[in-house]
């Protein structure tokens, strides 16, 4: 199976898994009202969203247009790039609301108890399938050599909101065990609060990652994957060891495609140009071995 079949079967799996827990979510923060679970519906809502997304990219991106004769690639990394900035402005959205209620009770002393209804069932559930499709999605990118940007941004999506539903779950759970009459009591209150400030701190680390990754592919940027890198200078070191320090090798990624502009430092040199051409073959074999859509480019 090629990369991108890989790819896309792995994103069927992925929209199924995330439109189910996107659907529970809502219909659970229905019936509490609690901004903790608001935050795992919706993010649960947005990667169902960006997985459908994700499918017609990974489908559509190595198609070649007149005006993108060389594919749509940089779609992979522009869904990357967004998927990180919506799931930020969640995180954020979500803090600033329970941080308004908490304020309302500790100042204004209005507020109602929570409502945990079917919490902690419904956490425990979420946090079995979102760990499991982010495991599959690590596994089935590992594959591939971990080369699918959207596979990447999939997983840590799907780890993300495993991490959600954790915490919520084990908020409330704990929440039990706190009498309303007690010190404690104001948790009943403001823990929503608590619970998403934490979730907020332990979330935003993944979508800021997968931020600037996803930006330096989409601006083009050289490749700082260490095994894009590995792989494409041991090939060339395997055909051009003698000559590979009269050259100065580029390699740029965009979502699963790789390009590589070799620079000739010593273009005055007949005899070794010669053996450069010769070698192309050879190198554009065993690139292709490696990655499935590349490009190789020598500029003298």
């Amino acid at each position: 199976m090629n990369q991108k079949a890989i790819e896309k079967k792995s994103l069927m799996v992925s929209t199924f898994g995330n439109g189910f827990m996107g659907a529970a979510g809502v219909a659970v923060y229905v019936i509490t009202d609690l901004n903790a679970l608001l935050l795992d519906a919706v993010f649960s809502v947005i990667t169902f969203i960006s997985s459908v997304m994700a499918f017609y990219i990974s489908k559509n991106s190595k198609k070649r247009t007149a005006s993108f004769p060389n594919g749509m690639y940089f779609l992979e990394p522009l869904y990357a790039f967004i998927k990180s900035v919506a799931t930020l402005m969640l995180l954020v959205i979500a803090f600033l609301e329970s941080a308004a209620n908490a304020y309302a009770y500790f100042v204004d002393h209005v507020g109602l108890p929570m409502n945990s209804g079917p919490v902690v069932p419904y956490t425990s559930l979420m946090v079995l399938i979102s760990f499991s499709l982010a495991a599959y999605n690590r596994r089935q990118n590992k594959k591939i050599s971990n080369i699918s940007t959207i596979l990447t941004a999939e997983a840590k999506g799907n780890f993300a909101d495993g991490l959600i539903s954790a915490g919520v779950g084990l908020a409330f759970l704990l929440l039990y065990f706190v009498p309303i009459e007690g010190s404690l009591g104001f948790l009943h209150y403001t823990g929503d609060f608590f619970v998403t400030a934490v979730l907020v701190a332990i979330s935003i680390k993944e979508p800021v990652q997968t931020l600037i990754v996803s930006f330096k592919e989409f601006a083009h940027s050289t490749t700082q994957d260490h095994y894009v890198i590995e792989r494409v200078h041991h090939i060339f070191a395997k055909h051009l060891a003698d000559e590979k320090e009269n050259l100065n090798i580029l390699i740029f990624k965009q979502g699963m495609n790789i390009s590589i502009k070799v620079y000739v430092l010593a273009a005055e040199e007949p005899e070794f140009i010669d053996r450069l051409l010769q070698n192309k073959d050879d190198v554009s074999q065993d690139l292709e071995q490696t990655f499935e859509h590349f490009s190789l480019e020598y500029s003298f």
